[in-house]
């Protein structure tokens, strides 16, 4: 009997994890062991790569049916719940179905844990998401080549940092990812925004289901969810904060069920630090190479400060965005390793000691840091912090995935 996974053509972006990564893979990984070898989760990730979001899918083509009035209803739902909507549509209904089954294995201890030890690293949550995180999604072109098509980073690069750094806040202020709280809002606005980004891809000429799968799958949704997590953890280790084992099953729990509120199937939700691992091995060590997409990406995000610092006097403000540029590109070599910042043309300078330089003074904070009172103490102290940040970012605007406003394809007022 033909094996399920041989069922499905695996797009030609698939690269053997065993035999076959790409270099840059093998230092992203060094902290997480080998690929999972586990014959299903395999065949889960395989098959991801031309898997959508079913619920999500069919919300969106109800929305484009609607106009306006689908994404009011949507929001109405979201923020009111669904018994708020006068006889709901099937796409609706059932979309709001899974979302608001909160699963049996929800643990609110690990998720409140999951938070505190995220916010508690303070300043260095930049570097390991943006230096990390984001670096390393750019070194697979799968990846930046959506956000390429998109124009998602294309010409406002500082904000939408700003608006990841929204949805992260949020998540992070929630504790608990509480039902009708920011953090369980905005995760679920971003899943229909990526359906949208979907739904407007799958119709591009330029799309190659053959060689890429499909848009926004749930391999990359799986890794997406992954990146926020052990793409967090790896860098924060490479910089010198050791995390207790409690704060990576932490950490990963808290993903697990961001995950499963933004649509990634439970077979590629893993359990555990352990499970979470081998998947992140596998999920990496499975994407193309980088190419000029990729380039053009890390570009922008090295160069996002000049965005930030536009309206300070000059010549200060160039001086300060160069010196930023120059700090990130250096803690992102140290951080995602010669072979993938040498791939991404990274520049190479004496900043990236500066990360080697600093350990010291950051593994003695982080021995205090560890301990439960002052953790959570920190917790507190930079969410404060990030919440200011926020507002001020967002006094005179709303992201696109809190309005429904504009597609990242498009750009038009209305994402369809």
């Amino acid at each position: 009997m033909t094996d399920r996974a041989e069922q499905i053509a695996v797009p030609t972006r698939w690269r053997d994890p065993d035999h076959d990564p790409a270099p840059w893979t093998l230092h992203l990984t060094r902290h997480f062991g080998a690929p999972s070898a586990d014959p299903l989760r395999r065949a889960a990730v395989r098959e991801g790569l031309r898997k959508g979001d079913p619920e999500a899918d069919a919300l969106v083509d109800w929305m484009a049916a609607e106009k306006g009035k689908g994404w009011r209803l949507f929001d109405q739902a979201l923020t009111k719940g669904i018994d708020s909507v006068d006889d709901p549509a099937p796409a609706l209904r059932d979309f709001f179905a899974q979302i608001d089954r909160r699963p049996d294995w929800v643990r609110d201890d690990l998720l409140r844990l999951g938070c505190q030890a995220a916010l508690s690293v303070g300043p260095l949550l930049r570097y390991a998401l943006g230096s990390g995180t984001l670096m390393v999604g750019y070194c697979s072109s799968a990846i930046a080549r959506v956000l390429m098509m998109t124009g998602a980073l294309n010409g406002r690069t500082y904000k939408r940092l700003e608006e990841t750094g929204k949805f992260a806040v949020d998540i992070f202020a929630s504790g608990t990812v509480g039902r009708f709280t920011p953090g369980f809002a905005s995760p679920v606005r971003v899943r229909v925004m990526h359906a949208m980004v979907r739904r407007s891809l799958v119709k591009d000429p330029r799309w190659r289901p053959d060689d890429w799968g499909l848009p926004v799958n749930q391999a990359d949704m799986a890794a997406t969810a992954l990146a926020f997590s052990l793409g967090m953890v790896g860098p924060l280790i490479d910089l010198g904060v050791d995390l207790t084992d409690a704060e990576k099953e932490g950490i990963v729990h808290l993903w697990r069920y961001i995950g499963y509120i933004m649509g990634v199937e439970e077979s590629l939700l893993p359990d555990s630090y352990a499970q979470a691992s081998g998947l992140f091995s596998l999920l990496v060590r499975s994407q193309p190479d980088a190419d000029d997409d990729s380039r053009a990406l890390s570009v922008a995000l090295l160069g996002a400060g000049r965005e930030a610092l536009a309206g300070l006097p000059q010549p200060w403000g160039r001086w300060l965005a160069d010196l930023d540029a120059a700090s990130y590109a250096g803690f992102s070599r140290h951080i995602i390793g010669k072979t993938a910042a040498d791939t991404l043309g990274l520049p190479d300078s004496g900043w990236r000691v500066l990360p080697r330089v600093l350990r010291p003074a950051i593994v003695a904070a982080n021995g205090i840091r560890r301990l439960g009172p002052v953790r959570q103490g920190f917790a507190r102290l930079r969410l404060g912090q990030l919440e200011g940040q926020i507002r001020k970012a967002f006094a005179e605007r709303k992201p696109p995935f809190e309005t429904g406003e504009g597609s990242p394809l498009t750009g038009k007022s209305r994402a369809l």
